[in-house]
């Protein structure tokens, strides 16, 4: 007999909701994750007293709670979590900044709409004729064709800003192609962060990701931190068991990889096909967490993400430099409703797209040296964004992509993975 009914590769926020569902059905599952915290791309880290997230900027499909065939509250139904426990707050606003043009958007999709006849009064009925084509698109099934997201835009809006304009959140928030997009996955993106809305867990990862891990324990699941999956043993096509990082075989009757194809495959002595053939994703970020001596409102700042972007195109593709300034992110976890007084509440994150080889090739001196020149020039941004911002700094952590790679597993510390999907997530 296995040992397991189910072994999960992975304990980042994929692979803790499956483990939870399978779990609650009565199947002896087990989970293992190589690093020593949960939640992978969305984790966290202890910086003296405070734990400091990472990843997390909102989180997305923040639908009101009555609507009840919403992705988010689905979910969370399935898992039998609730929103009260998870303590989610509503974003105050975001910002979409390009030159000329300022966008403001909510969790109420008519005030988008509203932002859009002020900016754009000819591209509304275009706008609308979009919005049909993306709520008509079935861009969940594995079947949906791949659709040039930049050509489907330009088939319904003639100004190029608002087409730039909209690819910038959502190519941030979940794009793993460069230049362009699958029109599924923008569909997926935009729904999630303009038709449903952003929040985030109120006092950070550390107790979302306890909630969860609760939920999976008192369900009878099994946890193992700090021991990965260095061996799927598949013969034939068909996987029976997997060795651990310290050499131990484990049965089991499935095996669920939340790792990527690419990682996964790697871990396999016969990588199915399936898995081989993508691509190794390229395109990663660097993050800088700002902690400061006052609170951004007192600067002026009350947005809760600021996208913007300092020409009116908008590139989304690996810098030829280390980082590119061009376009930039800026979340502010204490501008969220009810989080004012959150340990997180005088930070500000900044993103920018980054080179992952030189970030994973750099010697130890040209690596701290980049470092400190990235801080440099985002001190730089702060003050224009907001004059005395920089003064207002006490502290500055970053992560660059061999920060991701280490602590994710992520080939080339690429965010969102391969560019190439296996969308139904089986193999052969």
């Amino acid at each position: 007999m296995p040992d397991y009914d189910v072994i999960i590769i992975g304990a980042g926020l994929s692979g803790l909701a499956a483990g939870i569902r399978l779990a609650h059905f009565g199947r002896r599952v087990r989970i293992f994750e190589r690093h020593l915290l949960p939640g992978g791309l969305n984790s966290y880290f202890p910086s003296g007293k405070e734990n400091i997230d990472v990843g997390l900027h909102a989180l997305t499909n923040l639908a009101p709670e009555k609507d009840r065939s919403a992705p988010l509250n689905k979910l969370l139904r399935q898992l039998r979590l609730s929103r009260s426990e998870l303590q989610l707050q509503a974003q105050n606003f975001s910002l979409l900044e390009f030159p000329g043009c300022t966008l403001r958007l909510t969790n109420d999709f008519n005030d988008f709409k509203q932002e859009i006849a002020r900016a754009f009064p000819q591209q509304l009925a275009g706008f609308q004729k979009l919005l049909d084509r993306i709520r008509g698109t079935d861009y969940l099934s594995p079947e949906a064709p791949l659709q040039s997201t930049r050509a489907v835009l330009a088939e319904y809006l003639t100004d190029e800003l608002l087409r730039e304009m909209l690819l910038c959140p959502v190519m941030f928030y979940g794009n793993p192609q460069s230049h362009d997009m699958d029109f599924n996955q923008f569909c997926v993106i935009f729904t999630s962060i303009f038709l449903e809305g952003l929040g985030r867990p109120r006092n950070g990862m550390q107790p979302f990701l306890n909630k969860l891990l609760r939920r999976f324990r008192d369900c009878g699941g099994e946890l193992t931190l700090g021991n990965g999956i260095s061996e799927i043993v598949n013969r034939g096509g068909v996987v029976s068991a997997v060795i651990d990082d310290r050499g131990v075989r484990h049965s089991a009757k499935a095996v669920i990889s939340s790792i990527g194809s690419r990682e996964t495959a790697n871990c396999c002595q016969e990588p199915p096909p399936e898995f081989s053939r993508p691509a190794a994703g390229q395109l990663s970020f660097t993050e800088t967490i700002f902690r400061l001596k006052c609170h951004p409102r007192d600067l002026g700042l009350q947005a809760s993400i600021i996208f913007r972007n300092r020409s009116s195109d908008f590139r989304f593709a690996v810098p030829e430099e280390p980082v590119d300034y061009n376009s930039q992110i800026f979340c502010l976890p204490g501008n969220f409703q009810g989080c004012d007084d959150i340990p997180a509440a005088r930070q500000i994150r900044l993103t920018h797209l980054a080179n992952p080889q030189f970030w994973l090739q750099a010697s130890t001196d040209a690596y701290r040296q980049a470092k400190e020149a990235v801080i440099s020039t985002q001190r730089k941004i702060l003050e224009q964004l907001r004059p005395g911002c920089s003064e207002q700094i006490l502290h500055a952590e970053m992560f660059t992509p061999k920060t991701v790679l280490r602590y994710t597993g992520h080939l080339n510390g690429a965010i969102y993975g391969s560019p190439d999907k296996v969308r139904s997530g089986r193999c052969s």
